[in-house]
């Protein structure tokens, strides 16, 4: 799993503010997608409505979960960063096809996922980075065809479960069961209780 926007973002003052701002998104996300393909023998085309549709329905779902950031906001960045993993999915912005039809280079099995987390997960670990200091070294289980099979399938019929495949890329308790209820993460659920007992 390679995230090569990273350097890229992190030369960004305020990435948090910045990913919010619609112009921001569509040329960062289109970078990444170069960025990503490059070397692959594939080329790609993004659905311009489609691409904003999902920045629309992600950046509500941000601004109707932005209170937690209070509770715990280094999960709030996790979250927020696998609801946009779970829109690009939804949406489906990107198509990719391989340039050399007589098969001679063989894609990736999944090229346009691993161009969706790609970005999401270089956005979380560059704001992270900003925010706290924090490097979060990919596991790995980032590069195993199983995970990468076994995601697939399921955003599928529930691209919610993003969110959850996501934390496990970096390094977060996931919430399999209610992937899109923020308030239902383990991190916030445990510095709640905590609250709630002092």
């Amino acid at each position: 799993m390679r995230v090569p926007m990273v350097p890229e973002l992190n030369r960004e003052s305020d990435l948090r503010h910045r990913i919010r701002d619609l112009r921001f998104f569509e040329e960062s996300f289109r970078r990444n997608v170069t960025l990503t393909l490059a070397g692959e023998s594939l080329t790609s085309k993004t659905d311009q409505a489609r691409l904003r549709s999902s920045f629309l329905a992600w950046l509500e779902t941000f601004h109707e979960t932005r209170h937690l950031a209070d509770i715990d906001r280094r999960d709030f960045i996790c979250f927020s960063a696998g609801r946009m993993l779970a829109e690009l999915v939804r949406y489906d912005p990107l198509s990719v096809a391989a340039s050399k039809p007589d098969g001679e280079d063989k894609p990736n099995d999944w090229p346009v996922g691993a161009a969706y987390v790609s970005y999401c997960l270089g956005v979380a670990m560059s704001v992270m980075e900003q925010e706290f200091n924090f490097s979060t070294p990919l596991p790995n289980l980032a590069n195993d065809p199983r995970v990468w099979q076994s995601f697939q399938e399921n955003v599928r019929d529930n691209p919610d479960l993003a969110i959850p495949f996501l934390d496990l890329l970096l390094g977060q308790a996931p919430n399999w069961s209610e992937p899109a209820l923020a308030e239902q993460r383990p991190a916030v659920k445990a510095k709640t209780n905590l609250a709630i007992e002092n």
